[in-house]
């Protein structure tokens, strides 16, 4: 009976040689945290499933960008290794991929996008912009933690992207008239530059489906004097929101925030006939004058 799982995890293997091949049946292979630079020999691996190379010293994944390889691989992590550019994957069948902290920032021409990733973990590299990851029609999750991204712009080629997690980015401000995006409900903007709600506000027009945002360490978190003022605040403008920076919307916030726009509506409805009535007084008097 063949195994299907091969676990070679911290051994302190420092390269694989043909003898690994006798496992080459395995559907699972964790070769995580060890001294591996080359990983050319796992090609012959056409049953992989799933494959964690992650904290070794890979210095090349070329191999991912050729046909007729890993026919059936669905997972892969290349996360903490010494790879520094971003190449082609195909893969057919891979849906989740991890090539974080790598500070990756070059870009390969072979990386044309992929067609049926749904997740991709690219956290802690340099990339400055996520339009690098169009041509993903089916991605659902996008993890770009800690990078130097400061504009939201290339969602719009994702059409079924629901999760954007950017925290620690370089992000200030949203651009006006985004094009609307149907599915995202997630997005967190933690350790951002986000100044004010009015940028805030931008996102629920893009964004109409939106019901958890988080926005901790960015400007806004201090813009108002109390934190539950800040949620009546967004509760105002998108009572859809179910989840705000970290924080369950509850019955009170939605009470709070109803108070708060009853009585900005009441004193601008004082304020309006404040006005009407001295506009009148003013046409009396002018009319009266007049005669």
């Amino acid at each position: 009976m063949q195994f299907l799982h091969l676990i070679l995890a911290n051994k302190r293997i420092e390269a694989l040689n043909n003898s690994i091949l006798e496992a080459k049946h395995v559907q699972f292979l964790d070769l995580q945290n060890n001294n591996i630079v080359d990983i050319a020999v796992l090609t012959q691996f056409a049953n992989l499933v799933k494959l964690n190379v992650s904290k070794n010293k890979i210095k090349a994944v070329t191999i991912f960008g050729n046909d007729d390889v890993f026919p059936n691989l669905k997972w892969l992590d290349l996360s903490n290794n010494k790879y520094t550019e971003l190449t082609g994957f195909k893969c057919p069948k891979l849906e989740v991929l991890d090539i974080g902290f790598n500070k990756l920032e070059k870009i390969n021409e072979s990386w044309v996008g992929h067609p049926n990733i749904r997740v991709l973990k690219t956290v802690d590299n340099k990339f400055k912009s996520i339009q690098i990851f169009k041509d993903m029609p089916k991605l659902e999750e996008l993890y770009i933690e800690a990078n130097v991204v400061s504009s939201i712009v290339g969602y719009e080629t994702m059409p079924k992207l629901r999760r954007l997690h950017m925290r620690r980015n370089r992000i200030e401000k949203f651009e006006d008239e985004l094009p609307p995006h149907e599915s995202l409900t997630y997005i967190n903007l933690r350790g951002n530059k986000v100044s004010d709600l009015a940028q805030v506000e931008k996102l629920y027009v893009t964004f109409p489906n939106l019901v958890d945002i988080n926005v901790l360490g960015n400007p806004v978190e201090k813009s108002l004097p109390s934190f539950n003022l800040l949620i009546a605040e967004v509760l105002i403008k998108n009572p859809k929101v179910k989840r705000f920076s970290k924080v369950e919307i509850t019955d009170q916030n939605k009470l709070e925030a109803v108070y708060l726009a009853k009585y900005r509506w009441t004193k601008a409805e004082e304020e309006r006939k404040r006005k009407e009535e001295e506009e009148r007084k003013k046409a009396e008097a002018e009319a009266a004058n007049a005669e």
